[in-house]
This record gives C-alpha cells, structure tokens and sequence, in this order.
C-alpha cells in the first residue's frame, strides 16, 4: 500500500491518480502509512462512505494543537484548522461575506469579468487557458470581496502558487517547502497592512468588515485569526476554481459527445459543474485530521492522536456510490460528490466557486462555435491540488 501512495506523486500517477485509488479502495478502503515522510504515519480513507463519515465525525479533529502538535503557519489560527466553538465562532464572523443574498449580488459582476477576459481569449485565437481565463476569473472576484486592490493581483496569484507547491509531501523538495513558507509569511505580512490600512479608511468589502469586528471586540476575533482567515480566503477562493475550470475544459474537449450535450441544453450546466467537481476533483486530499479518541472505520482501529487524510479524488471515484464512475456524463444526478468537504467544515465558497463555474461555462458555450486543444497540456506537479500549468486551446 505504501508504494500505491507513492506512485501518486509519480508521473504517471500525476496523469492519472484513479486507477492506483481504485486499486487501493479494494486492497483496504482504510490502511495505516506507516513512513517517515508522513510524520510517523497515517491512516488514508478511499471510500466514500467512510470518507463521507470522517467528515462528519466529531471526535476526529481539525486543530491540531488539542493533539499537541503545532501549526507553524498563519493558517494554523484560520477556522480551516479549528474545532467548535472557536470554529463555529470564526465561522459566523465570516459568513456574512458569502451568504445566499451576497453570492446572487455577485452574478452581474462575475459575468461582466467573464466576458471581459473572453474578449481577450477569443480574439487572441491560440491562448493558454489555465493564464488567460481559469486563473484570472477566480482571483479578481476573491480579490473584489476581500478589498485587494487590482495592481495587487498578479502578486498574489504568485504567493498563491508557491505556498501551494509546497503542500504536497510527495512532489515538494525542501526548497519548494521553504519557499512555499516564505511565501505564506510575505501573504500574511501583507494583509496585516491592509487591515491596519481598512481600520483606517474603511471600504465595502470584507477585510474593511473584519478588521472593524476585530477592533470592536477582540474578545470574538484576534487578529492572528483575521490573518489566517485573509490568507485562507485568498488562497481558497481562486484555487479551487481555477482547477475546477481548467479540469473541467480538458474532460469537455476530450468528450465532444458531452460537449455537445452541453451546447444543445444549456439546463445541464449546473449538473455539468458539480460532474467536473466530482470526476477530476480539483482538491484530490482534505487537509489532516487527527483521532479525538479511539474510532473503528471498517473494522480498522485508529488510536487517539492518529493522523487521518481523507482522499476525496478516490471517494468521488467509489462505484459504491456513483454508477459507472470513471464516466464522465454531464447529466449525472444524483451527485453528492465531496470535493467541497462534508460537515462544518464544507467550503466556506462553494456557493462562490459554482457561480463562477456556472457564469463561466454558460458564456463561454454562448460565445464559441467550437473549444480545441492547441498544443500539449501541463499538469501541475501535485498530487493534492490538481489542475493544469498549462492548457493551450483556440476557441472559435
């Protein structure tokens, strides 16, 4: 089981991680990695049953520090690493940012910013998508709600991608994990400018609400939390997105059947995009958790203090649950896939990420009569975050 997981980071298991998921749900839908580059071990979840009941299970825990270990980054204070009630109290302060009303709020602007970089893609011709649409999009609508302004875009698209090169133990050198640690500290420098900045002259967007509570009452948010939380927020919410979008693109234009699908009944671009979350899950691991007290999972006893990942790329792939699952089908329902999580900790901008997923994919089967690929795609060296370097195509 061991080399299984380490074929993930392989070449071939950076094309195409769901056979070895397959091969390990039916060796042990829950198995102990026992390695020194897994800090001691850990247990891996494939099934998604018990995926899906690790999500949920209260005494299997996010915050690390109730193990007596410690967070050594900014993100270690965001709710993303929190159990109640400091994650149910980090939650409600940030939730007024993504409420159903906010999210509808944002539809006009999202098309607007669609259509713009659209403009630029269509009449270029050949163009990298992953450069000129999939990453762009999610970044100047997180940027716009958190108050970034537009000159400092580029930058954080730039921290962003290093600190992610360095998440994944598998393909991370020590110098891809120094710099991806350099990089979540120069984030976090920042935007504890803005926030003294927002205190200063608020705006409408929601650092400008955050830095106010937490000044107002420092009791309900420190302001090491409201730095983990911009930083989680930023990265987040274009992350997923951008793979989401590139992962997307390459199933369509390999399937021209489903593609047509698509063009022919627009009603199935809402399904199409929870099918592109399930099938090529742009997050393939949830972050750790750690064993409250002693859990039995299929017959598998975890001690206090154990490790957990759970593989959400391999629950997503269960036959258990979804017929035919290495099938791409754009009509597919139900689909109750978990590339957002499950429980209290499913992704904050979900609702986000589907708009512009949504926007995104209605526009662009408006705007063009044809998608080709135009060139070699570049999958991105991670076996956790997956998406594309590159994705060259010309839309006509």
């Amino acid at each position: 089981m061991i080399d299984l997981v380490r074929a993930l980071g392989s070449p071939g298991g950076l094309a195409d991680p769901y056979p070895l998921y397959h091969e390990m749900r039916r060796e042990a839908p829950v198995f102990w990695v026992p390695y020194d580059q897994y800090d001691g071990g850990r247990f891996i979840i494939t099934r998604y049953d018990l995926a899906d009941a690790v999500l949920k299970d209260s005494r299997i825990w996010k915050d690390a520090s109730r193990m007596g270990y410690q967070e050594g980054t900014v993100f270690g204070k965001s709710m993303l690493f929190q159990d109640p009630p400091d994650h149910t109290r980090l939650r409600g302060l940030v939730n007024r940012g993504f409420t159903p009303a906010m999210v509808a709020q944002l539809a006009p602007r999202v098309r607007e910013i669609v259509d713009f970089l659209l403009d630029d893609v269509i009449a270029v011709g050949p163009a990298d998508f992953m450069t000129a649409f999939a990453m762009p999009l999610p970044v100047i609508v997180i940027a716009e709600i958190l108050g970034v302004p537009a000159e400092d875009r580029a930058q954080f698209r730039e921290w962003s991608r290093v600190l992610i090169a360095g998440t994944d133990v598998l393909t991370a050198s020590s110098e891809t994990e120094s710099r991806s640690m350099e990089a979540t500290m120069q984030l976090a420098s920042y935007f504890d400018g803005l926030i003294r900045e927002r205190r200063r002259h608020p705006g409408v967007d929601l650092v400008s609400t955050l830095a106010a509570l937490e000044e107002a009452d420092g009791d309900r948010l420190s302001h090491e939390e409201l730095l983990g939380m911009c930083v989680l927020l930023l990265v987040a919410g274009h992350e997923t997105t951008m793979n989401l979008l590139g992962n997307g693109l390459f199933a369509l234009v390999a399937r021209p059947d489903e593609m047509g699908r698509l063009r022919r009944d627009k009603t199935l671009i809402e399904p199409a995009v929870e099918e592109m979350l399930r099938y090529d899950a742009p997050v393939q691991q949830g972050t750790f958790r750690y064993a409250g007290e002693a859990v039995e999972l299929a017959g598998v006893r975890m001690e206090p203090g154990q490790t957990v990942a759970v593989m959400l790329g391999a629950a997503n792939r269960d036959p258990e649950q979804f017929p035919d699952p290495d099938r791409f089908d754009v009509a597919r329902r139900p689909n109750r896939h978990l590339s957002f999580g499950r429980g209290i900790h499913v992704c904050l901008g979900a609702p986000v990420a589907r708009l512009e997923g949504r926007m995104a994919w209605t526009r662009i089967l408006e705007r063009t009569s044809s998608i080709e690929l135009d060139g070699t795609p570049i999958r991105r060296p991670n076996s956790i975050f997956r998406g594309f370097d590159a994705l060259p195509v010309r839309f006509s």
